[in-house]
Parts: C-alpha cells; sequence; structure tokens
C-alpha cells in the first residue's frame, strides 16, 4: 500500500484512505486478472474488502453502510445498459467487501431483502457471496430472482 495512503489515514482522512485503497485495490486487480470484467470485478470487491473494510467506524451498522452503497449505486448505474459495468461499479464492489464483516448471513439477508423487494441485478453479489448459484444457465431474470429467494428460503436466510 502506497505510504502516502497510511499517513493520511492516521491523520483521520478516512475518505482520501478509502480513495487509495480503491486505487491499490484497481492496481493489483488490472496486474492479476486482465481478462474477463466479471471475474476482475469480484476479485477487486475481495481486494477492497481486505483493505478498507476493516477500517469502518463499528457506530455505523452494517444495514445502514449496505443502504447508503445500495442508493449511490442506482442512482449511478440506472442509465447504464450494460450488467457488466453495473456490476463493475464501486459501490456494488463494496457491498461484495461488506460480507467479510457480516455475521449470521446478515449480507445476504440484505441482498435478498433488497432483491424481492425492488428486484435488480444482484446475482452477481449473491454468488460472490455465497459461493453458490442456484440459477440455472436457460433463467431469464423473474426466474433467476424466484430461484435465489427460494434458495435464501430453503437456507432459512430469509
Amino acid at each position: 500500500m502506497p505510504k502516502e495512503c497510511e499517513t493520511r489515514y492516521t491523520r483521520g482522512k478516512e475518505r482520501f484512505t478509502r480513495d487509495c485503497d480503491y486505487a491499490y485495490a484497481r492496481t493489483r486487480a488490472r496486474l492479476s486478472y486482465p481478462t474477463h470484467p466479471i471475474r476482475r470485478a469480484y476479485d477487486l470487491a475481495l481486494l477492497i474488502g481486505r483493505t478498507s473494510v476493516n477500517r469502518r467506524s463499528t457506530e455505523r451498522p452494517l444495514a445502514q453502510l449496505f443502504r447508503e452503497q445500495v442508493d449511490i449505486w442506482k442512482d449511478q448505474t440506472s442509465h447504464l445498459s450494460s450488467i457488466t459495468k453495473a456490476v463493475a461499479h464501486p459501490s456494488y464492489l463494496r457491498i461484495i467487501g461488506l460480507a467479510k464483516e457480516s455475521t449470521g448471513h446478515e449480507i445476504e439477508r440484505l441482498l435478498l431483502h433488497e432483491l424481492e423487494s425492488e428486484p435488480d441485478h444482484w446475482f452477481a453479489a449473491l454468488s460472490a457471496v455465497t459461493g453458490e448459484d442456484p440459477v440455472k444457465t436457460e433463467d431469464d431474470f423473474d426466474e433467476a430472482v424466484a430461484a435465489w429467494l427460494t434458495w435464501g428460503r430453503k437456507k432459512g436466510i430469509i
């Protein structure tokens, strides 16, 4: 990690540190995985999770952080026609990174409730967080939503 990021973090400038962490993670992901954009996005989320999520204040609950990132993601990607670009958005990746702090399937529960209340493309995040994918290749969007919700109910998450 660049030394100036550490120095500025100790002075309390968390926003700058998060930007540094993101840039550092992006550089690492670009060097390590120059192939498929979704694979790169997933790996980027893991790197961000390792570098910045552990620094968050424990005063803010996971649900609040999740809601903030969902709102940012929806606001900044609603105009995109490319799902690949939408799931590569920093807020989407931060949501995946929140899984590191999740206890008792909390992040999975939040994602599934979001999918149930306002269906959107949370499939990549759910797959990244759970390591599973109940969606068949021939499923359309509505069937994919139903498959994930059924999966969540069978696992007792929702």
